[in-house]
């Protein structure tokens, strides 16, 4: 023990590389996502920047894995993929590998833009336009586009006359 209070000193290099691999043994990371939480951690830019390059070329890290990653989290949680999309730019992923990602993730969102509908109005048909609206609403902030909303009402409507 090197300090009188009983604790280890550590090089500010090896405090960030525990942070960020600590960090990316929870989850996945994109790069810009790991530099600001290690930022925001009080570690310096520099090092931060060198460890970030470093882990990339252990691919430890890696902006493609962690978009198709991503959308398939945010896919089984009932997002559509302009919203996924929108959330993925927000975190610094650039829209090359936004759009691979999403390609290589392969998800079916008629499926999912069903199965939100469904959830959350239970096969309850829509009495006024009004309610109609509020519904196209709902799925459109949940990231899903017109097409997307047009297949549920049409799938939902297809349950009712059954």
């Amino acid at each position: 023990m090197s300090s009188t209070d009983g604790k280890k000193k550590y090089t500010p290099e090896a405090r960030v590389r525990a942070s960020a691999l600590g960090s990316l043994a929870m989850r996945e990371h994109g790069c810009e996502e790991l530099r600001t939480k290690l930022i925001n951690k009080q570690h310096d830019a520099e090092l931060v920047d060198e460890l970030i390059i470093e882990l990339l070329k252990a691919n430890l890290i890696s902006d493609a894995r962690y978009a198709e990653s991503y959308w398939r989290s945010r896919a089984n949680k009932g997002y559509g993929p302009s919203r996924i999309s929108r959330e993925l730019e927000m975190k610094g992923v650039a829209s090359a590998t936004i759009a691979a990602a999403q390609l290589e993730a392969d998800i079916d969102f008629y499926q999912i833009v069903q199965s939100v509908y469904l959830k959350k109005y239970r096969g309850q048909a829509w009495q006024e336009y009004k309610e109609k609206a509020k519904r196209q609403a709902f799925l459109y902030r949940r990231g899903f586009d017109t097409d997307l909303i047009k297949h549920a009402f049409n799938h939902a409507a297809s349950i009712d006359n059954k």
